[in-house]
């Protein structure tokens, strides 16, 4: 990986970063309220309303920003036209999308609280949908400026009100609407500085229109198998458990949802590197590809330890262990599959940069079958056996994230990882043991340290391990080292300026 793409990829990632460590603050501070205030029940009603507009808004976001970004970072010159046509066929798709959700809360007998926040999320999917359009062609910029500002905006408006809200006696209704608020404010801060990159829109080029649709096909099914692989265990649990049941699992989902954020600003600032070098720079290619795995391989690892490690100490922080204790076990499971789920974005990244998205539909197709079936049989298992049909749920996550692991390797172009250094993923892995043996250490050490610091010391341990075992190389020391600096940093932000140039 050279400098010049070095250097893109880490300006994105801070960007985003920085942003995420805006909504981390924000989101924290409306968890520490909202669960508690709320209960597991009442909680657990505005978790299942978004799991199933999840489930539906992939019609209207249909090849969502993915495929915007490989078309705008290849065809800059024709941004206007891609944004343009891009928005032309989705008012329909949120009609039909719109209709079936509702038509399927009625048919669920969901409660009249969840039919009432379905409705309200159902039309704040027409925003949403189009805030993804622009978050594409701004991602195809390798711009990440405003999409992180629109964000921060959201999640601190949703926060500040949300919490106000809830200590005013607000219900679950409440805090749906100001979340669709906090959409809305995200979307107009995106929808306005979009005219730096793309100037005066044209009139929608129907034919065009329909050939980006046919094109964005196979994103579409990819989106759709793999959104309904991820939200499905809820769903299926509020048909096989009860609302307590859903809370519980919501709540350890909700902050594995969250742990996904280092994978998916990552791969977002790739992404446009790599489709670039797929028609120009095949080497290159190979290279960027495996110094991504590598970095994800060394931050996932630690992370997923530490989850593991602390999930008791977490879930009693954010959530309260009295009325959220079983979601602990939930947790522990997801930890594992974190490290699955960290590999499977880089990977499922690169092969969207090389043109193989049919493959990932099919792969997600697999994910969705394998997900459904271990779900039918373990959510029902579990909930007899432990009175908690979350952990059946979670081991079935687990189990499917590894068949999503094999499935990408297999289809991986094998240039890629054909005589890659097999030292660096046993370096990791190696420093990881030396983590957890730490961890262990400290915990029965008598020391009483608060378990945030003992989390940080396991970080400190494991980055000692790796550097005494020679794995980064003193042009990437050099590097971070470089940018991390407070005058590049400086440098960075302010020639976002002249980046739609």
């Amino acid at each position: 990986m050279n400098k010049i793409i070095a250097t893109s990829v880490a300006k994105n990632t801070v960007i985003q970063f920085g942003q995420q460590i805006a909504t981390w603050i924000s989101s924290f501070l409306l968890m520490l309220f909202l669960p508690r205030i709320l209960g597991p029940e009442r909680f657990g009603r505005i978790y299942l309303a978004e799991m199933v507009t999840a489930i539906f808004i992939v019609l209207v976001m249909y090849d969502g920003r993915l495929s915007i970004v490989r078309r705008v970072s290849r065809n800059r010159e024709h941004a206007a036209e891609i944004l343009s046509n891009s928005l032309g066929f989705r008012a329909a798709l949120w009609l039909l999308a719109f209709i079936v959700m509702m038509v399927f809360g009625y048919a669920a007998h969901y409660p009249a609280s969840v039919i009432v926040i379905l409705f309200l999320f159902g039309v704040e999917m027409t925003w949403v949908a189009m805030r993804t359009v622009l978050s594409g062609i701004y991602l195809g910029f390798e711009n990440t400026t405003y999409t992180a500002v629109g964000a921060i905006a959201e999640r601190m408006f949703i926060a500040g009100v949300g919490i106000a809200a809830l200590l005013l006696g607000g219900t679950e209704i409440t805090i749906a609407v100001v979340m669709i608020i906090g959409t809305l404010l995200n979307f107009i801060i995106c929808a306005r500085y979009i005219g730096r990159f793309v100037g005066k829109l044209p009139r929608i080029n129907w034919h065009a229109s329909w050939i980006l649709m046919k094109e964005g096909f196979p994103f579409l099914l990819w989106t759709i198998f793999g959104m309904i692989y991820y939200r499905i265990d809820t769903v299926m649990l509020s048909l096989m458990t009860t609302e307590k049941v859903v809370g519980w699992y919501g709540a350890s989902y909700r902050f594995y949802d969250v742990l996904a954020f280092l994978p998916s600003i990552f791969t977002l600032a790739i992404l446009p590197v790599l489709s670039k070098l797929f028609d120009r720079d095949q080497p290159m290619l190979v290279v960027t590809t495996r110094k991504s795995l590598n970095f994800i391989l060394f931050t996932g690892i630690p992370i997923s330890i530490s989850i593991y490690f602390f999930s008791r100490e977490i879930i009693g922080f954010l959530f309260g262990l009295g009325g959220y204790g079983p979601s602990v076990i939930n947790l522990q499971l997801f930890a594992v599959g974190l490290i699955l789920l960290y590999i499977d974005m880089v990977l499922g990244t690169a092969i969207i940069a090389c043109n193989q998205q049919k493959q990932l539909a099919w792969i997600a197709f697999i994910a969705l079958i394998v997900n459904v079936g271990l779900n039918y049989f373990m959510i029902p298992y579990a909930q007899a056996r432990t009175g908690n049909g979350g952990i059946g749920a979670a081991i079935a996550t687990l189990i499917t994230e590894f068949v999503v692991l094999l499935s990408n390797l297999l289809i991986l172009d094998r240039s890629i990882l054909k005589d890659a250094d097999s030292s660096v993923f046993l370096k990791a892995i190696l420093g990881g043991a030396v983590m957890l043996i730490a961890q262990i250490v400290l915990a029965g050490s008598g020391l009483g340290l608060y378990w945030m610091l003992q989390a940080a010391v396991g970080f400190g341990i494991y980055l000692s391990v790796l550097l005494a075992l020679k794995t980064f190389s003193r042009a990437e020391i050099d590097f971070v080292r470089e940018f991390v600096s407070i005058r590049n940093i400086r440098q960075s932000l302010s020639s976002r300026k002249t980046d739609a140039q």
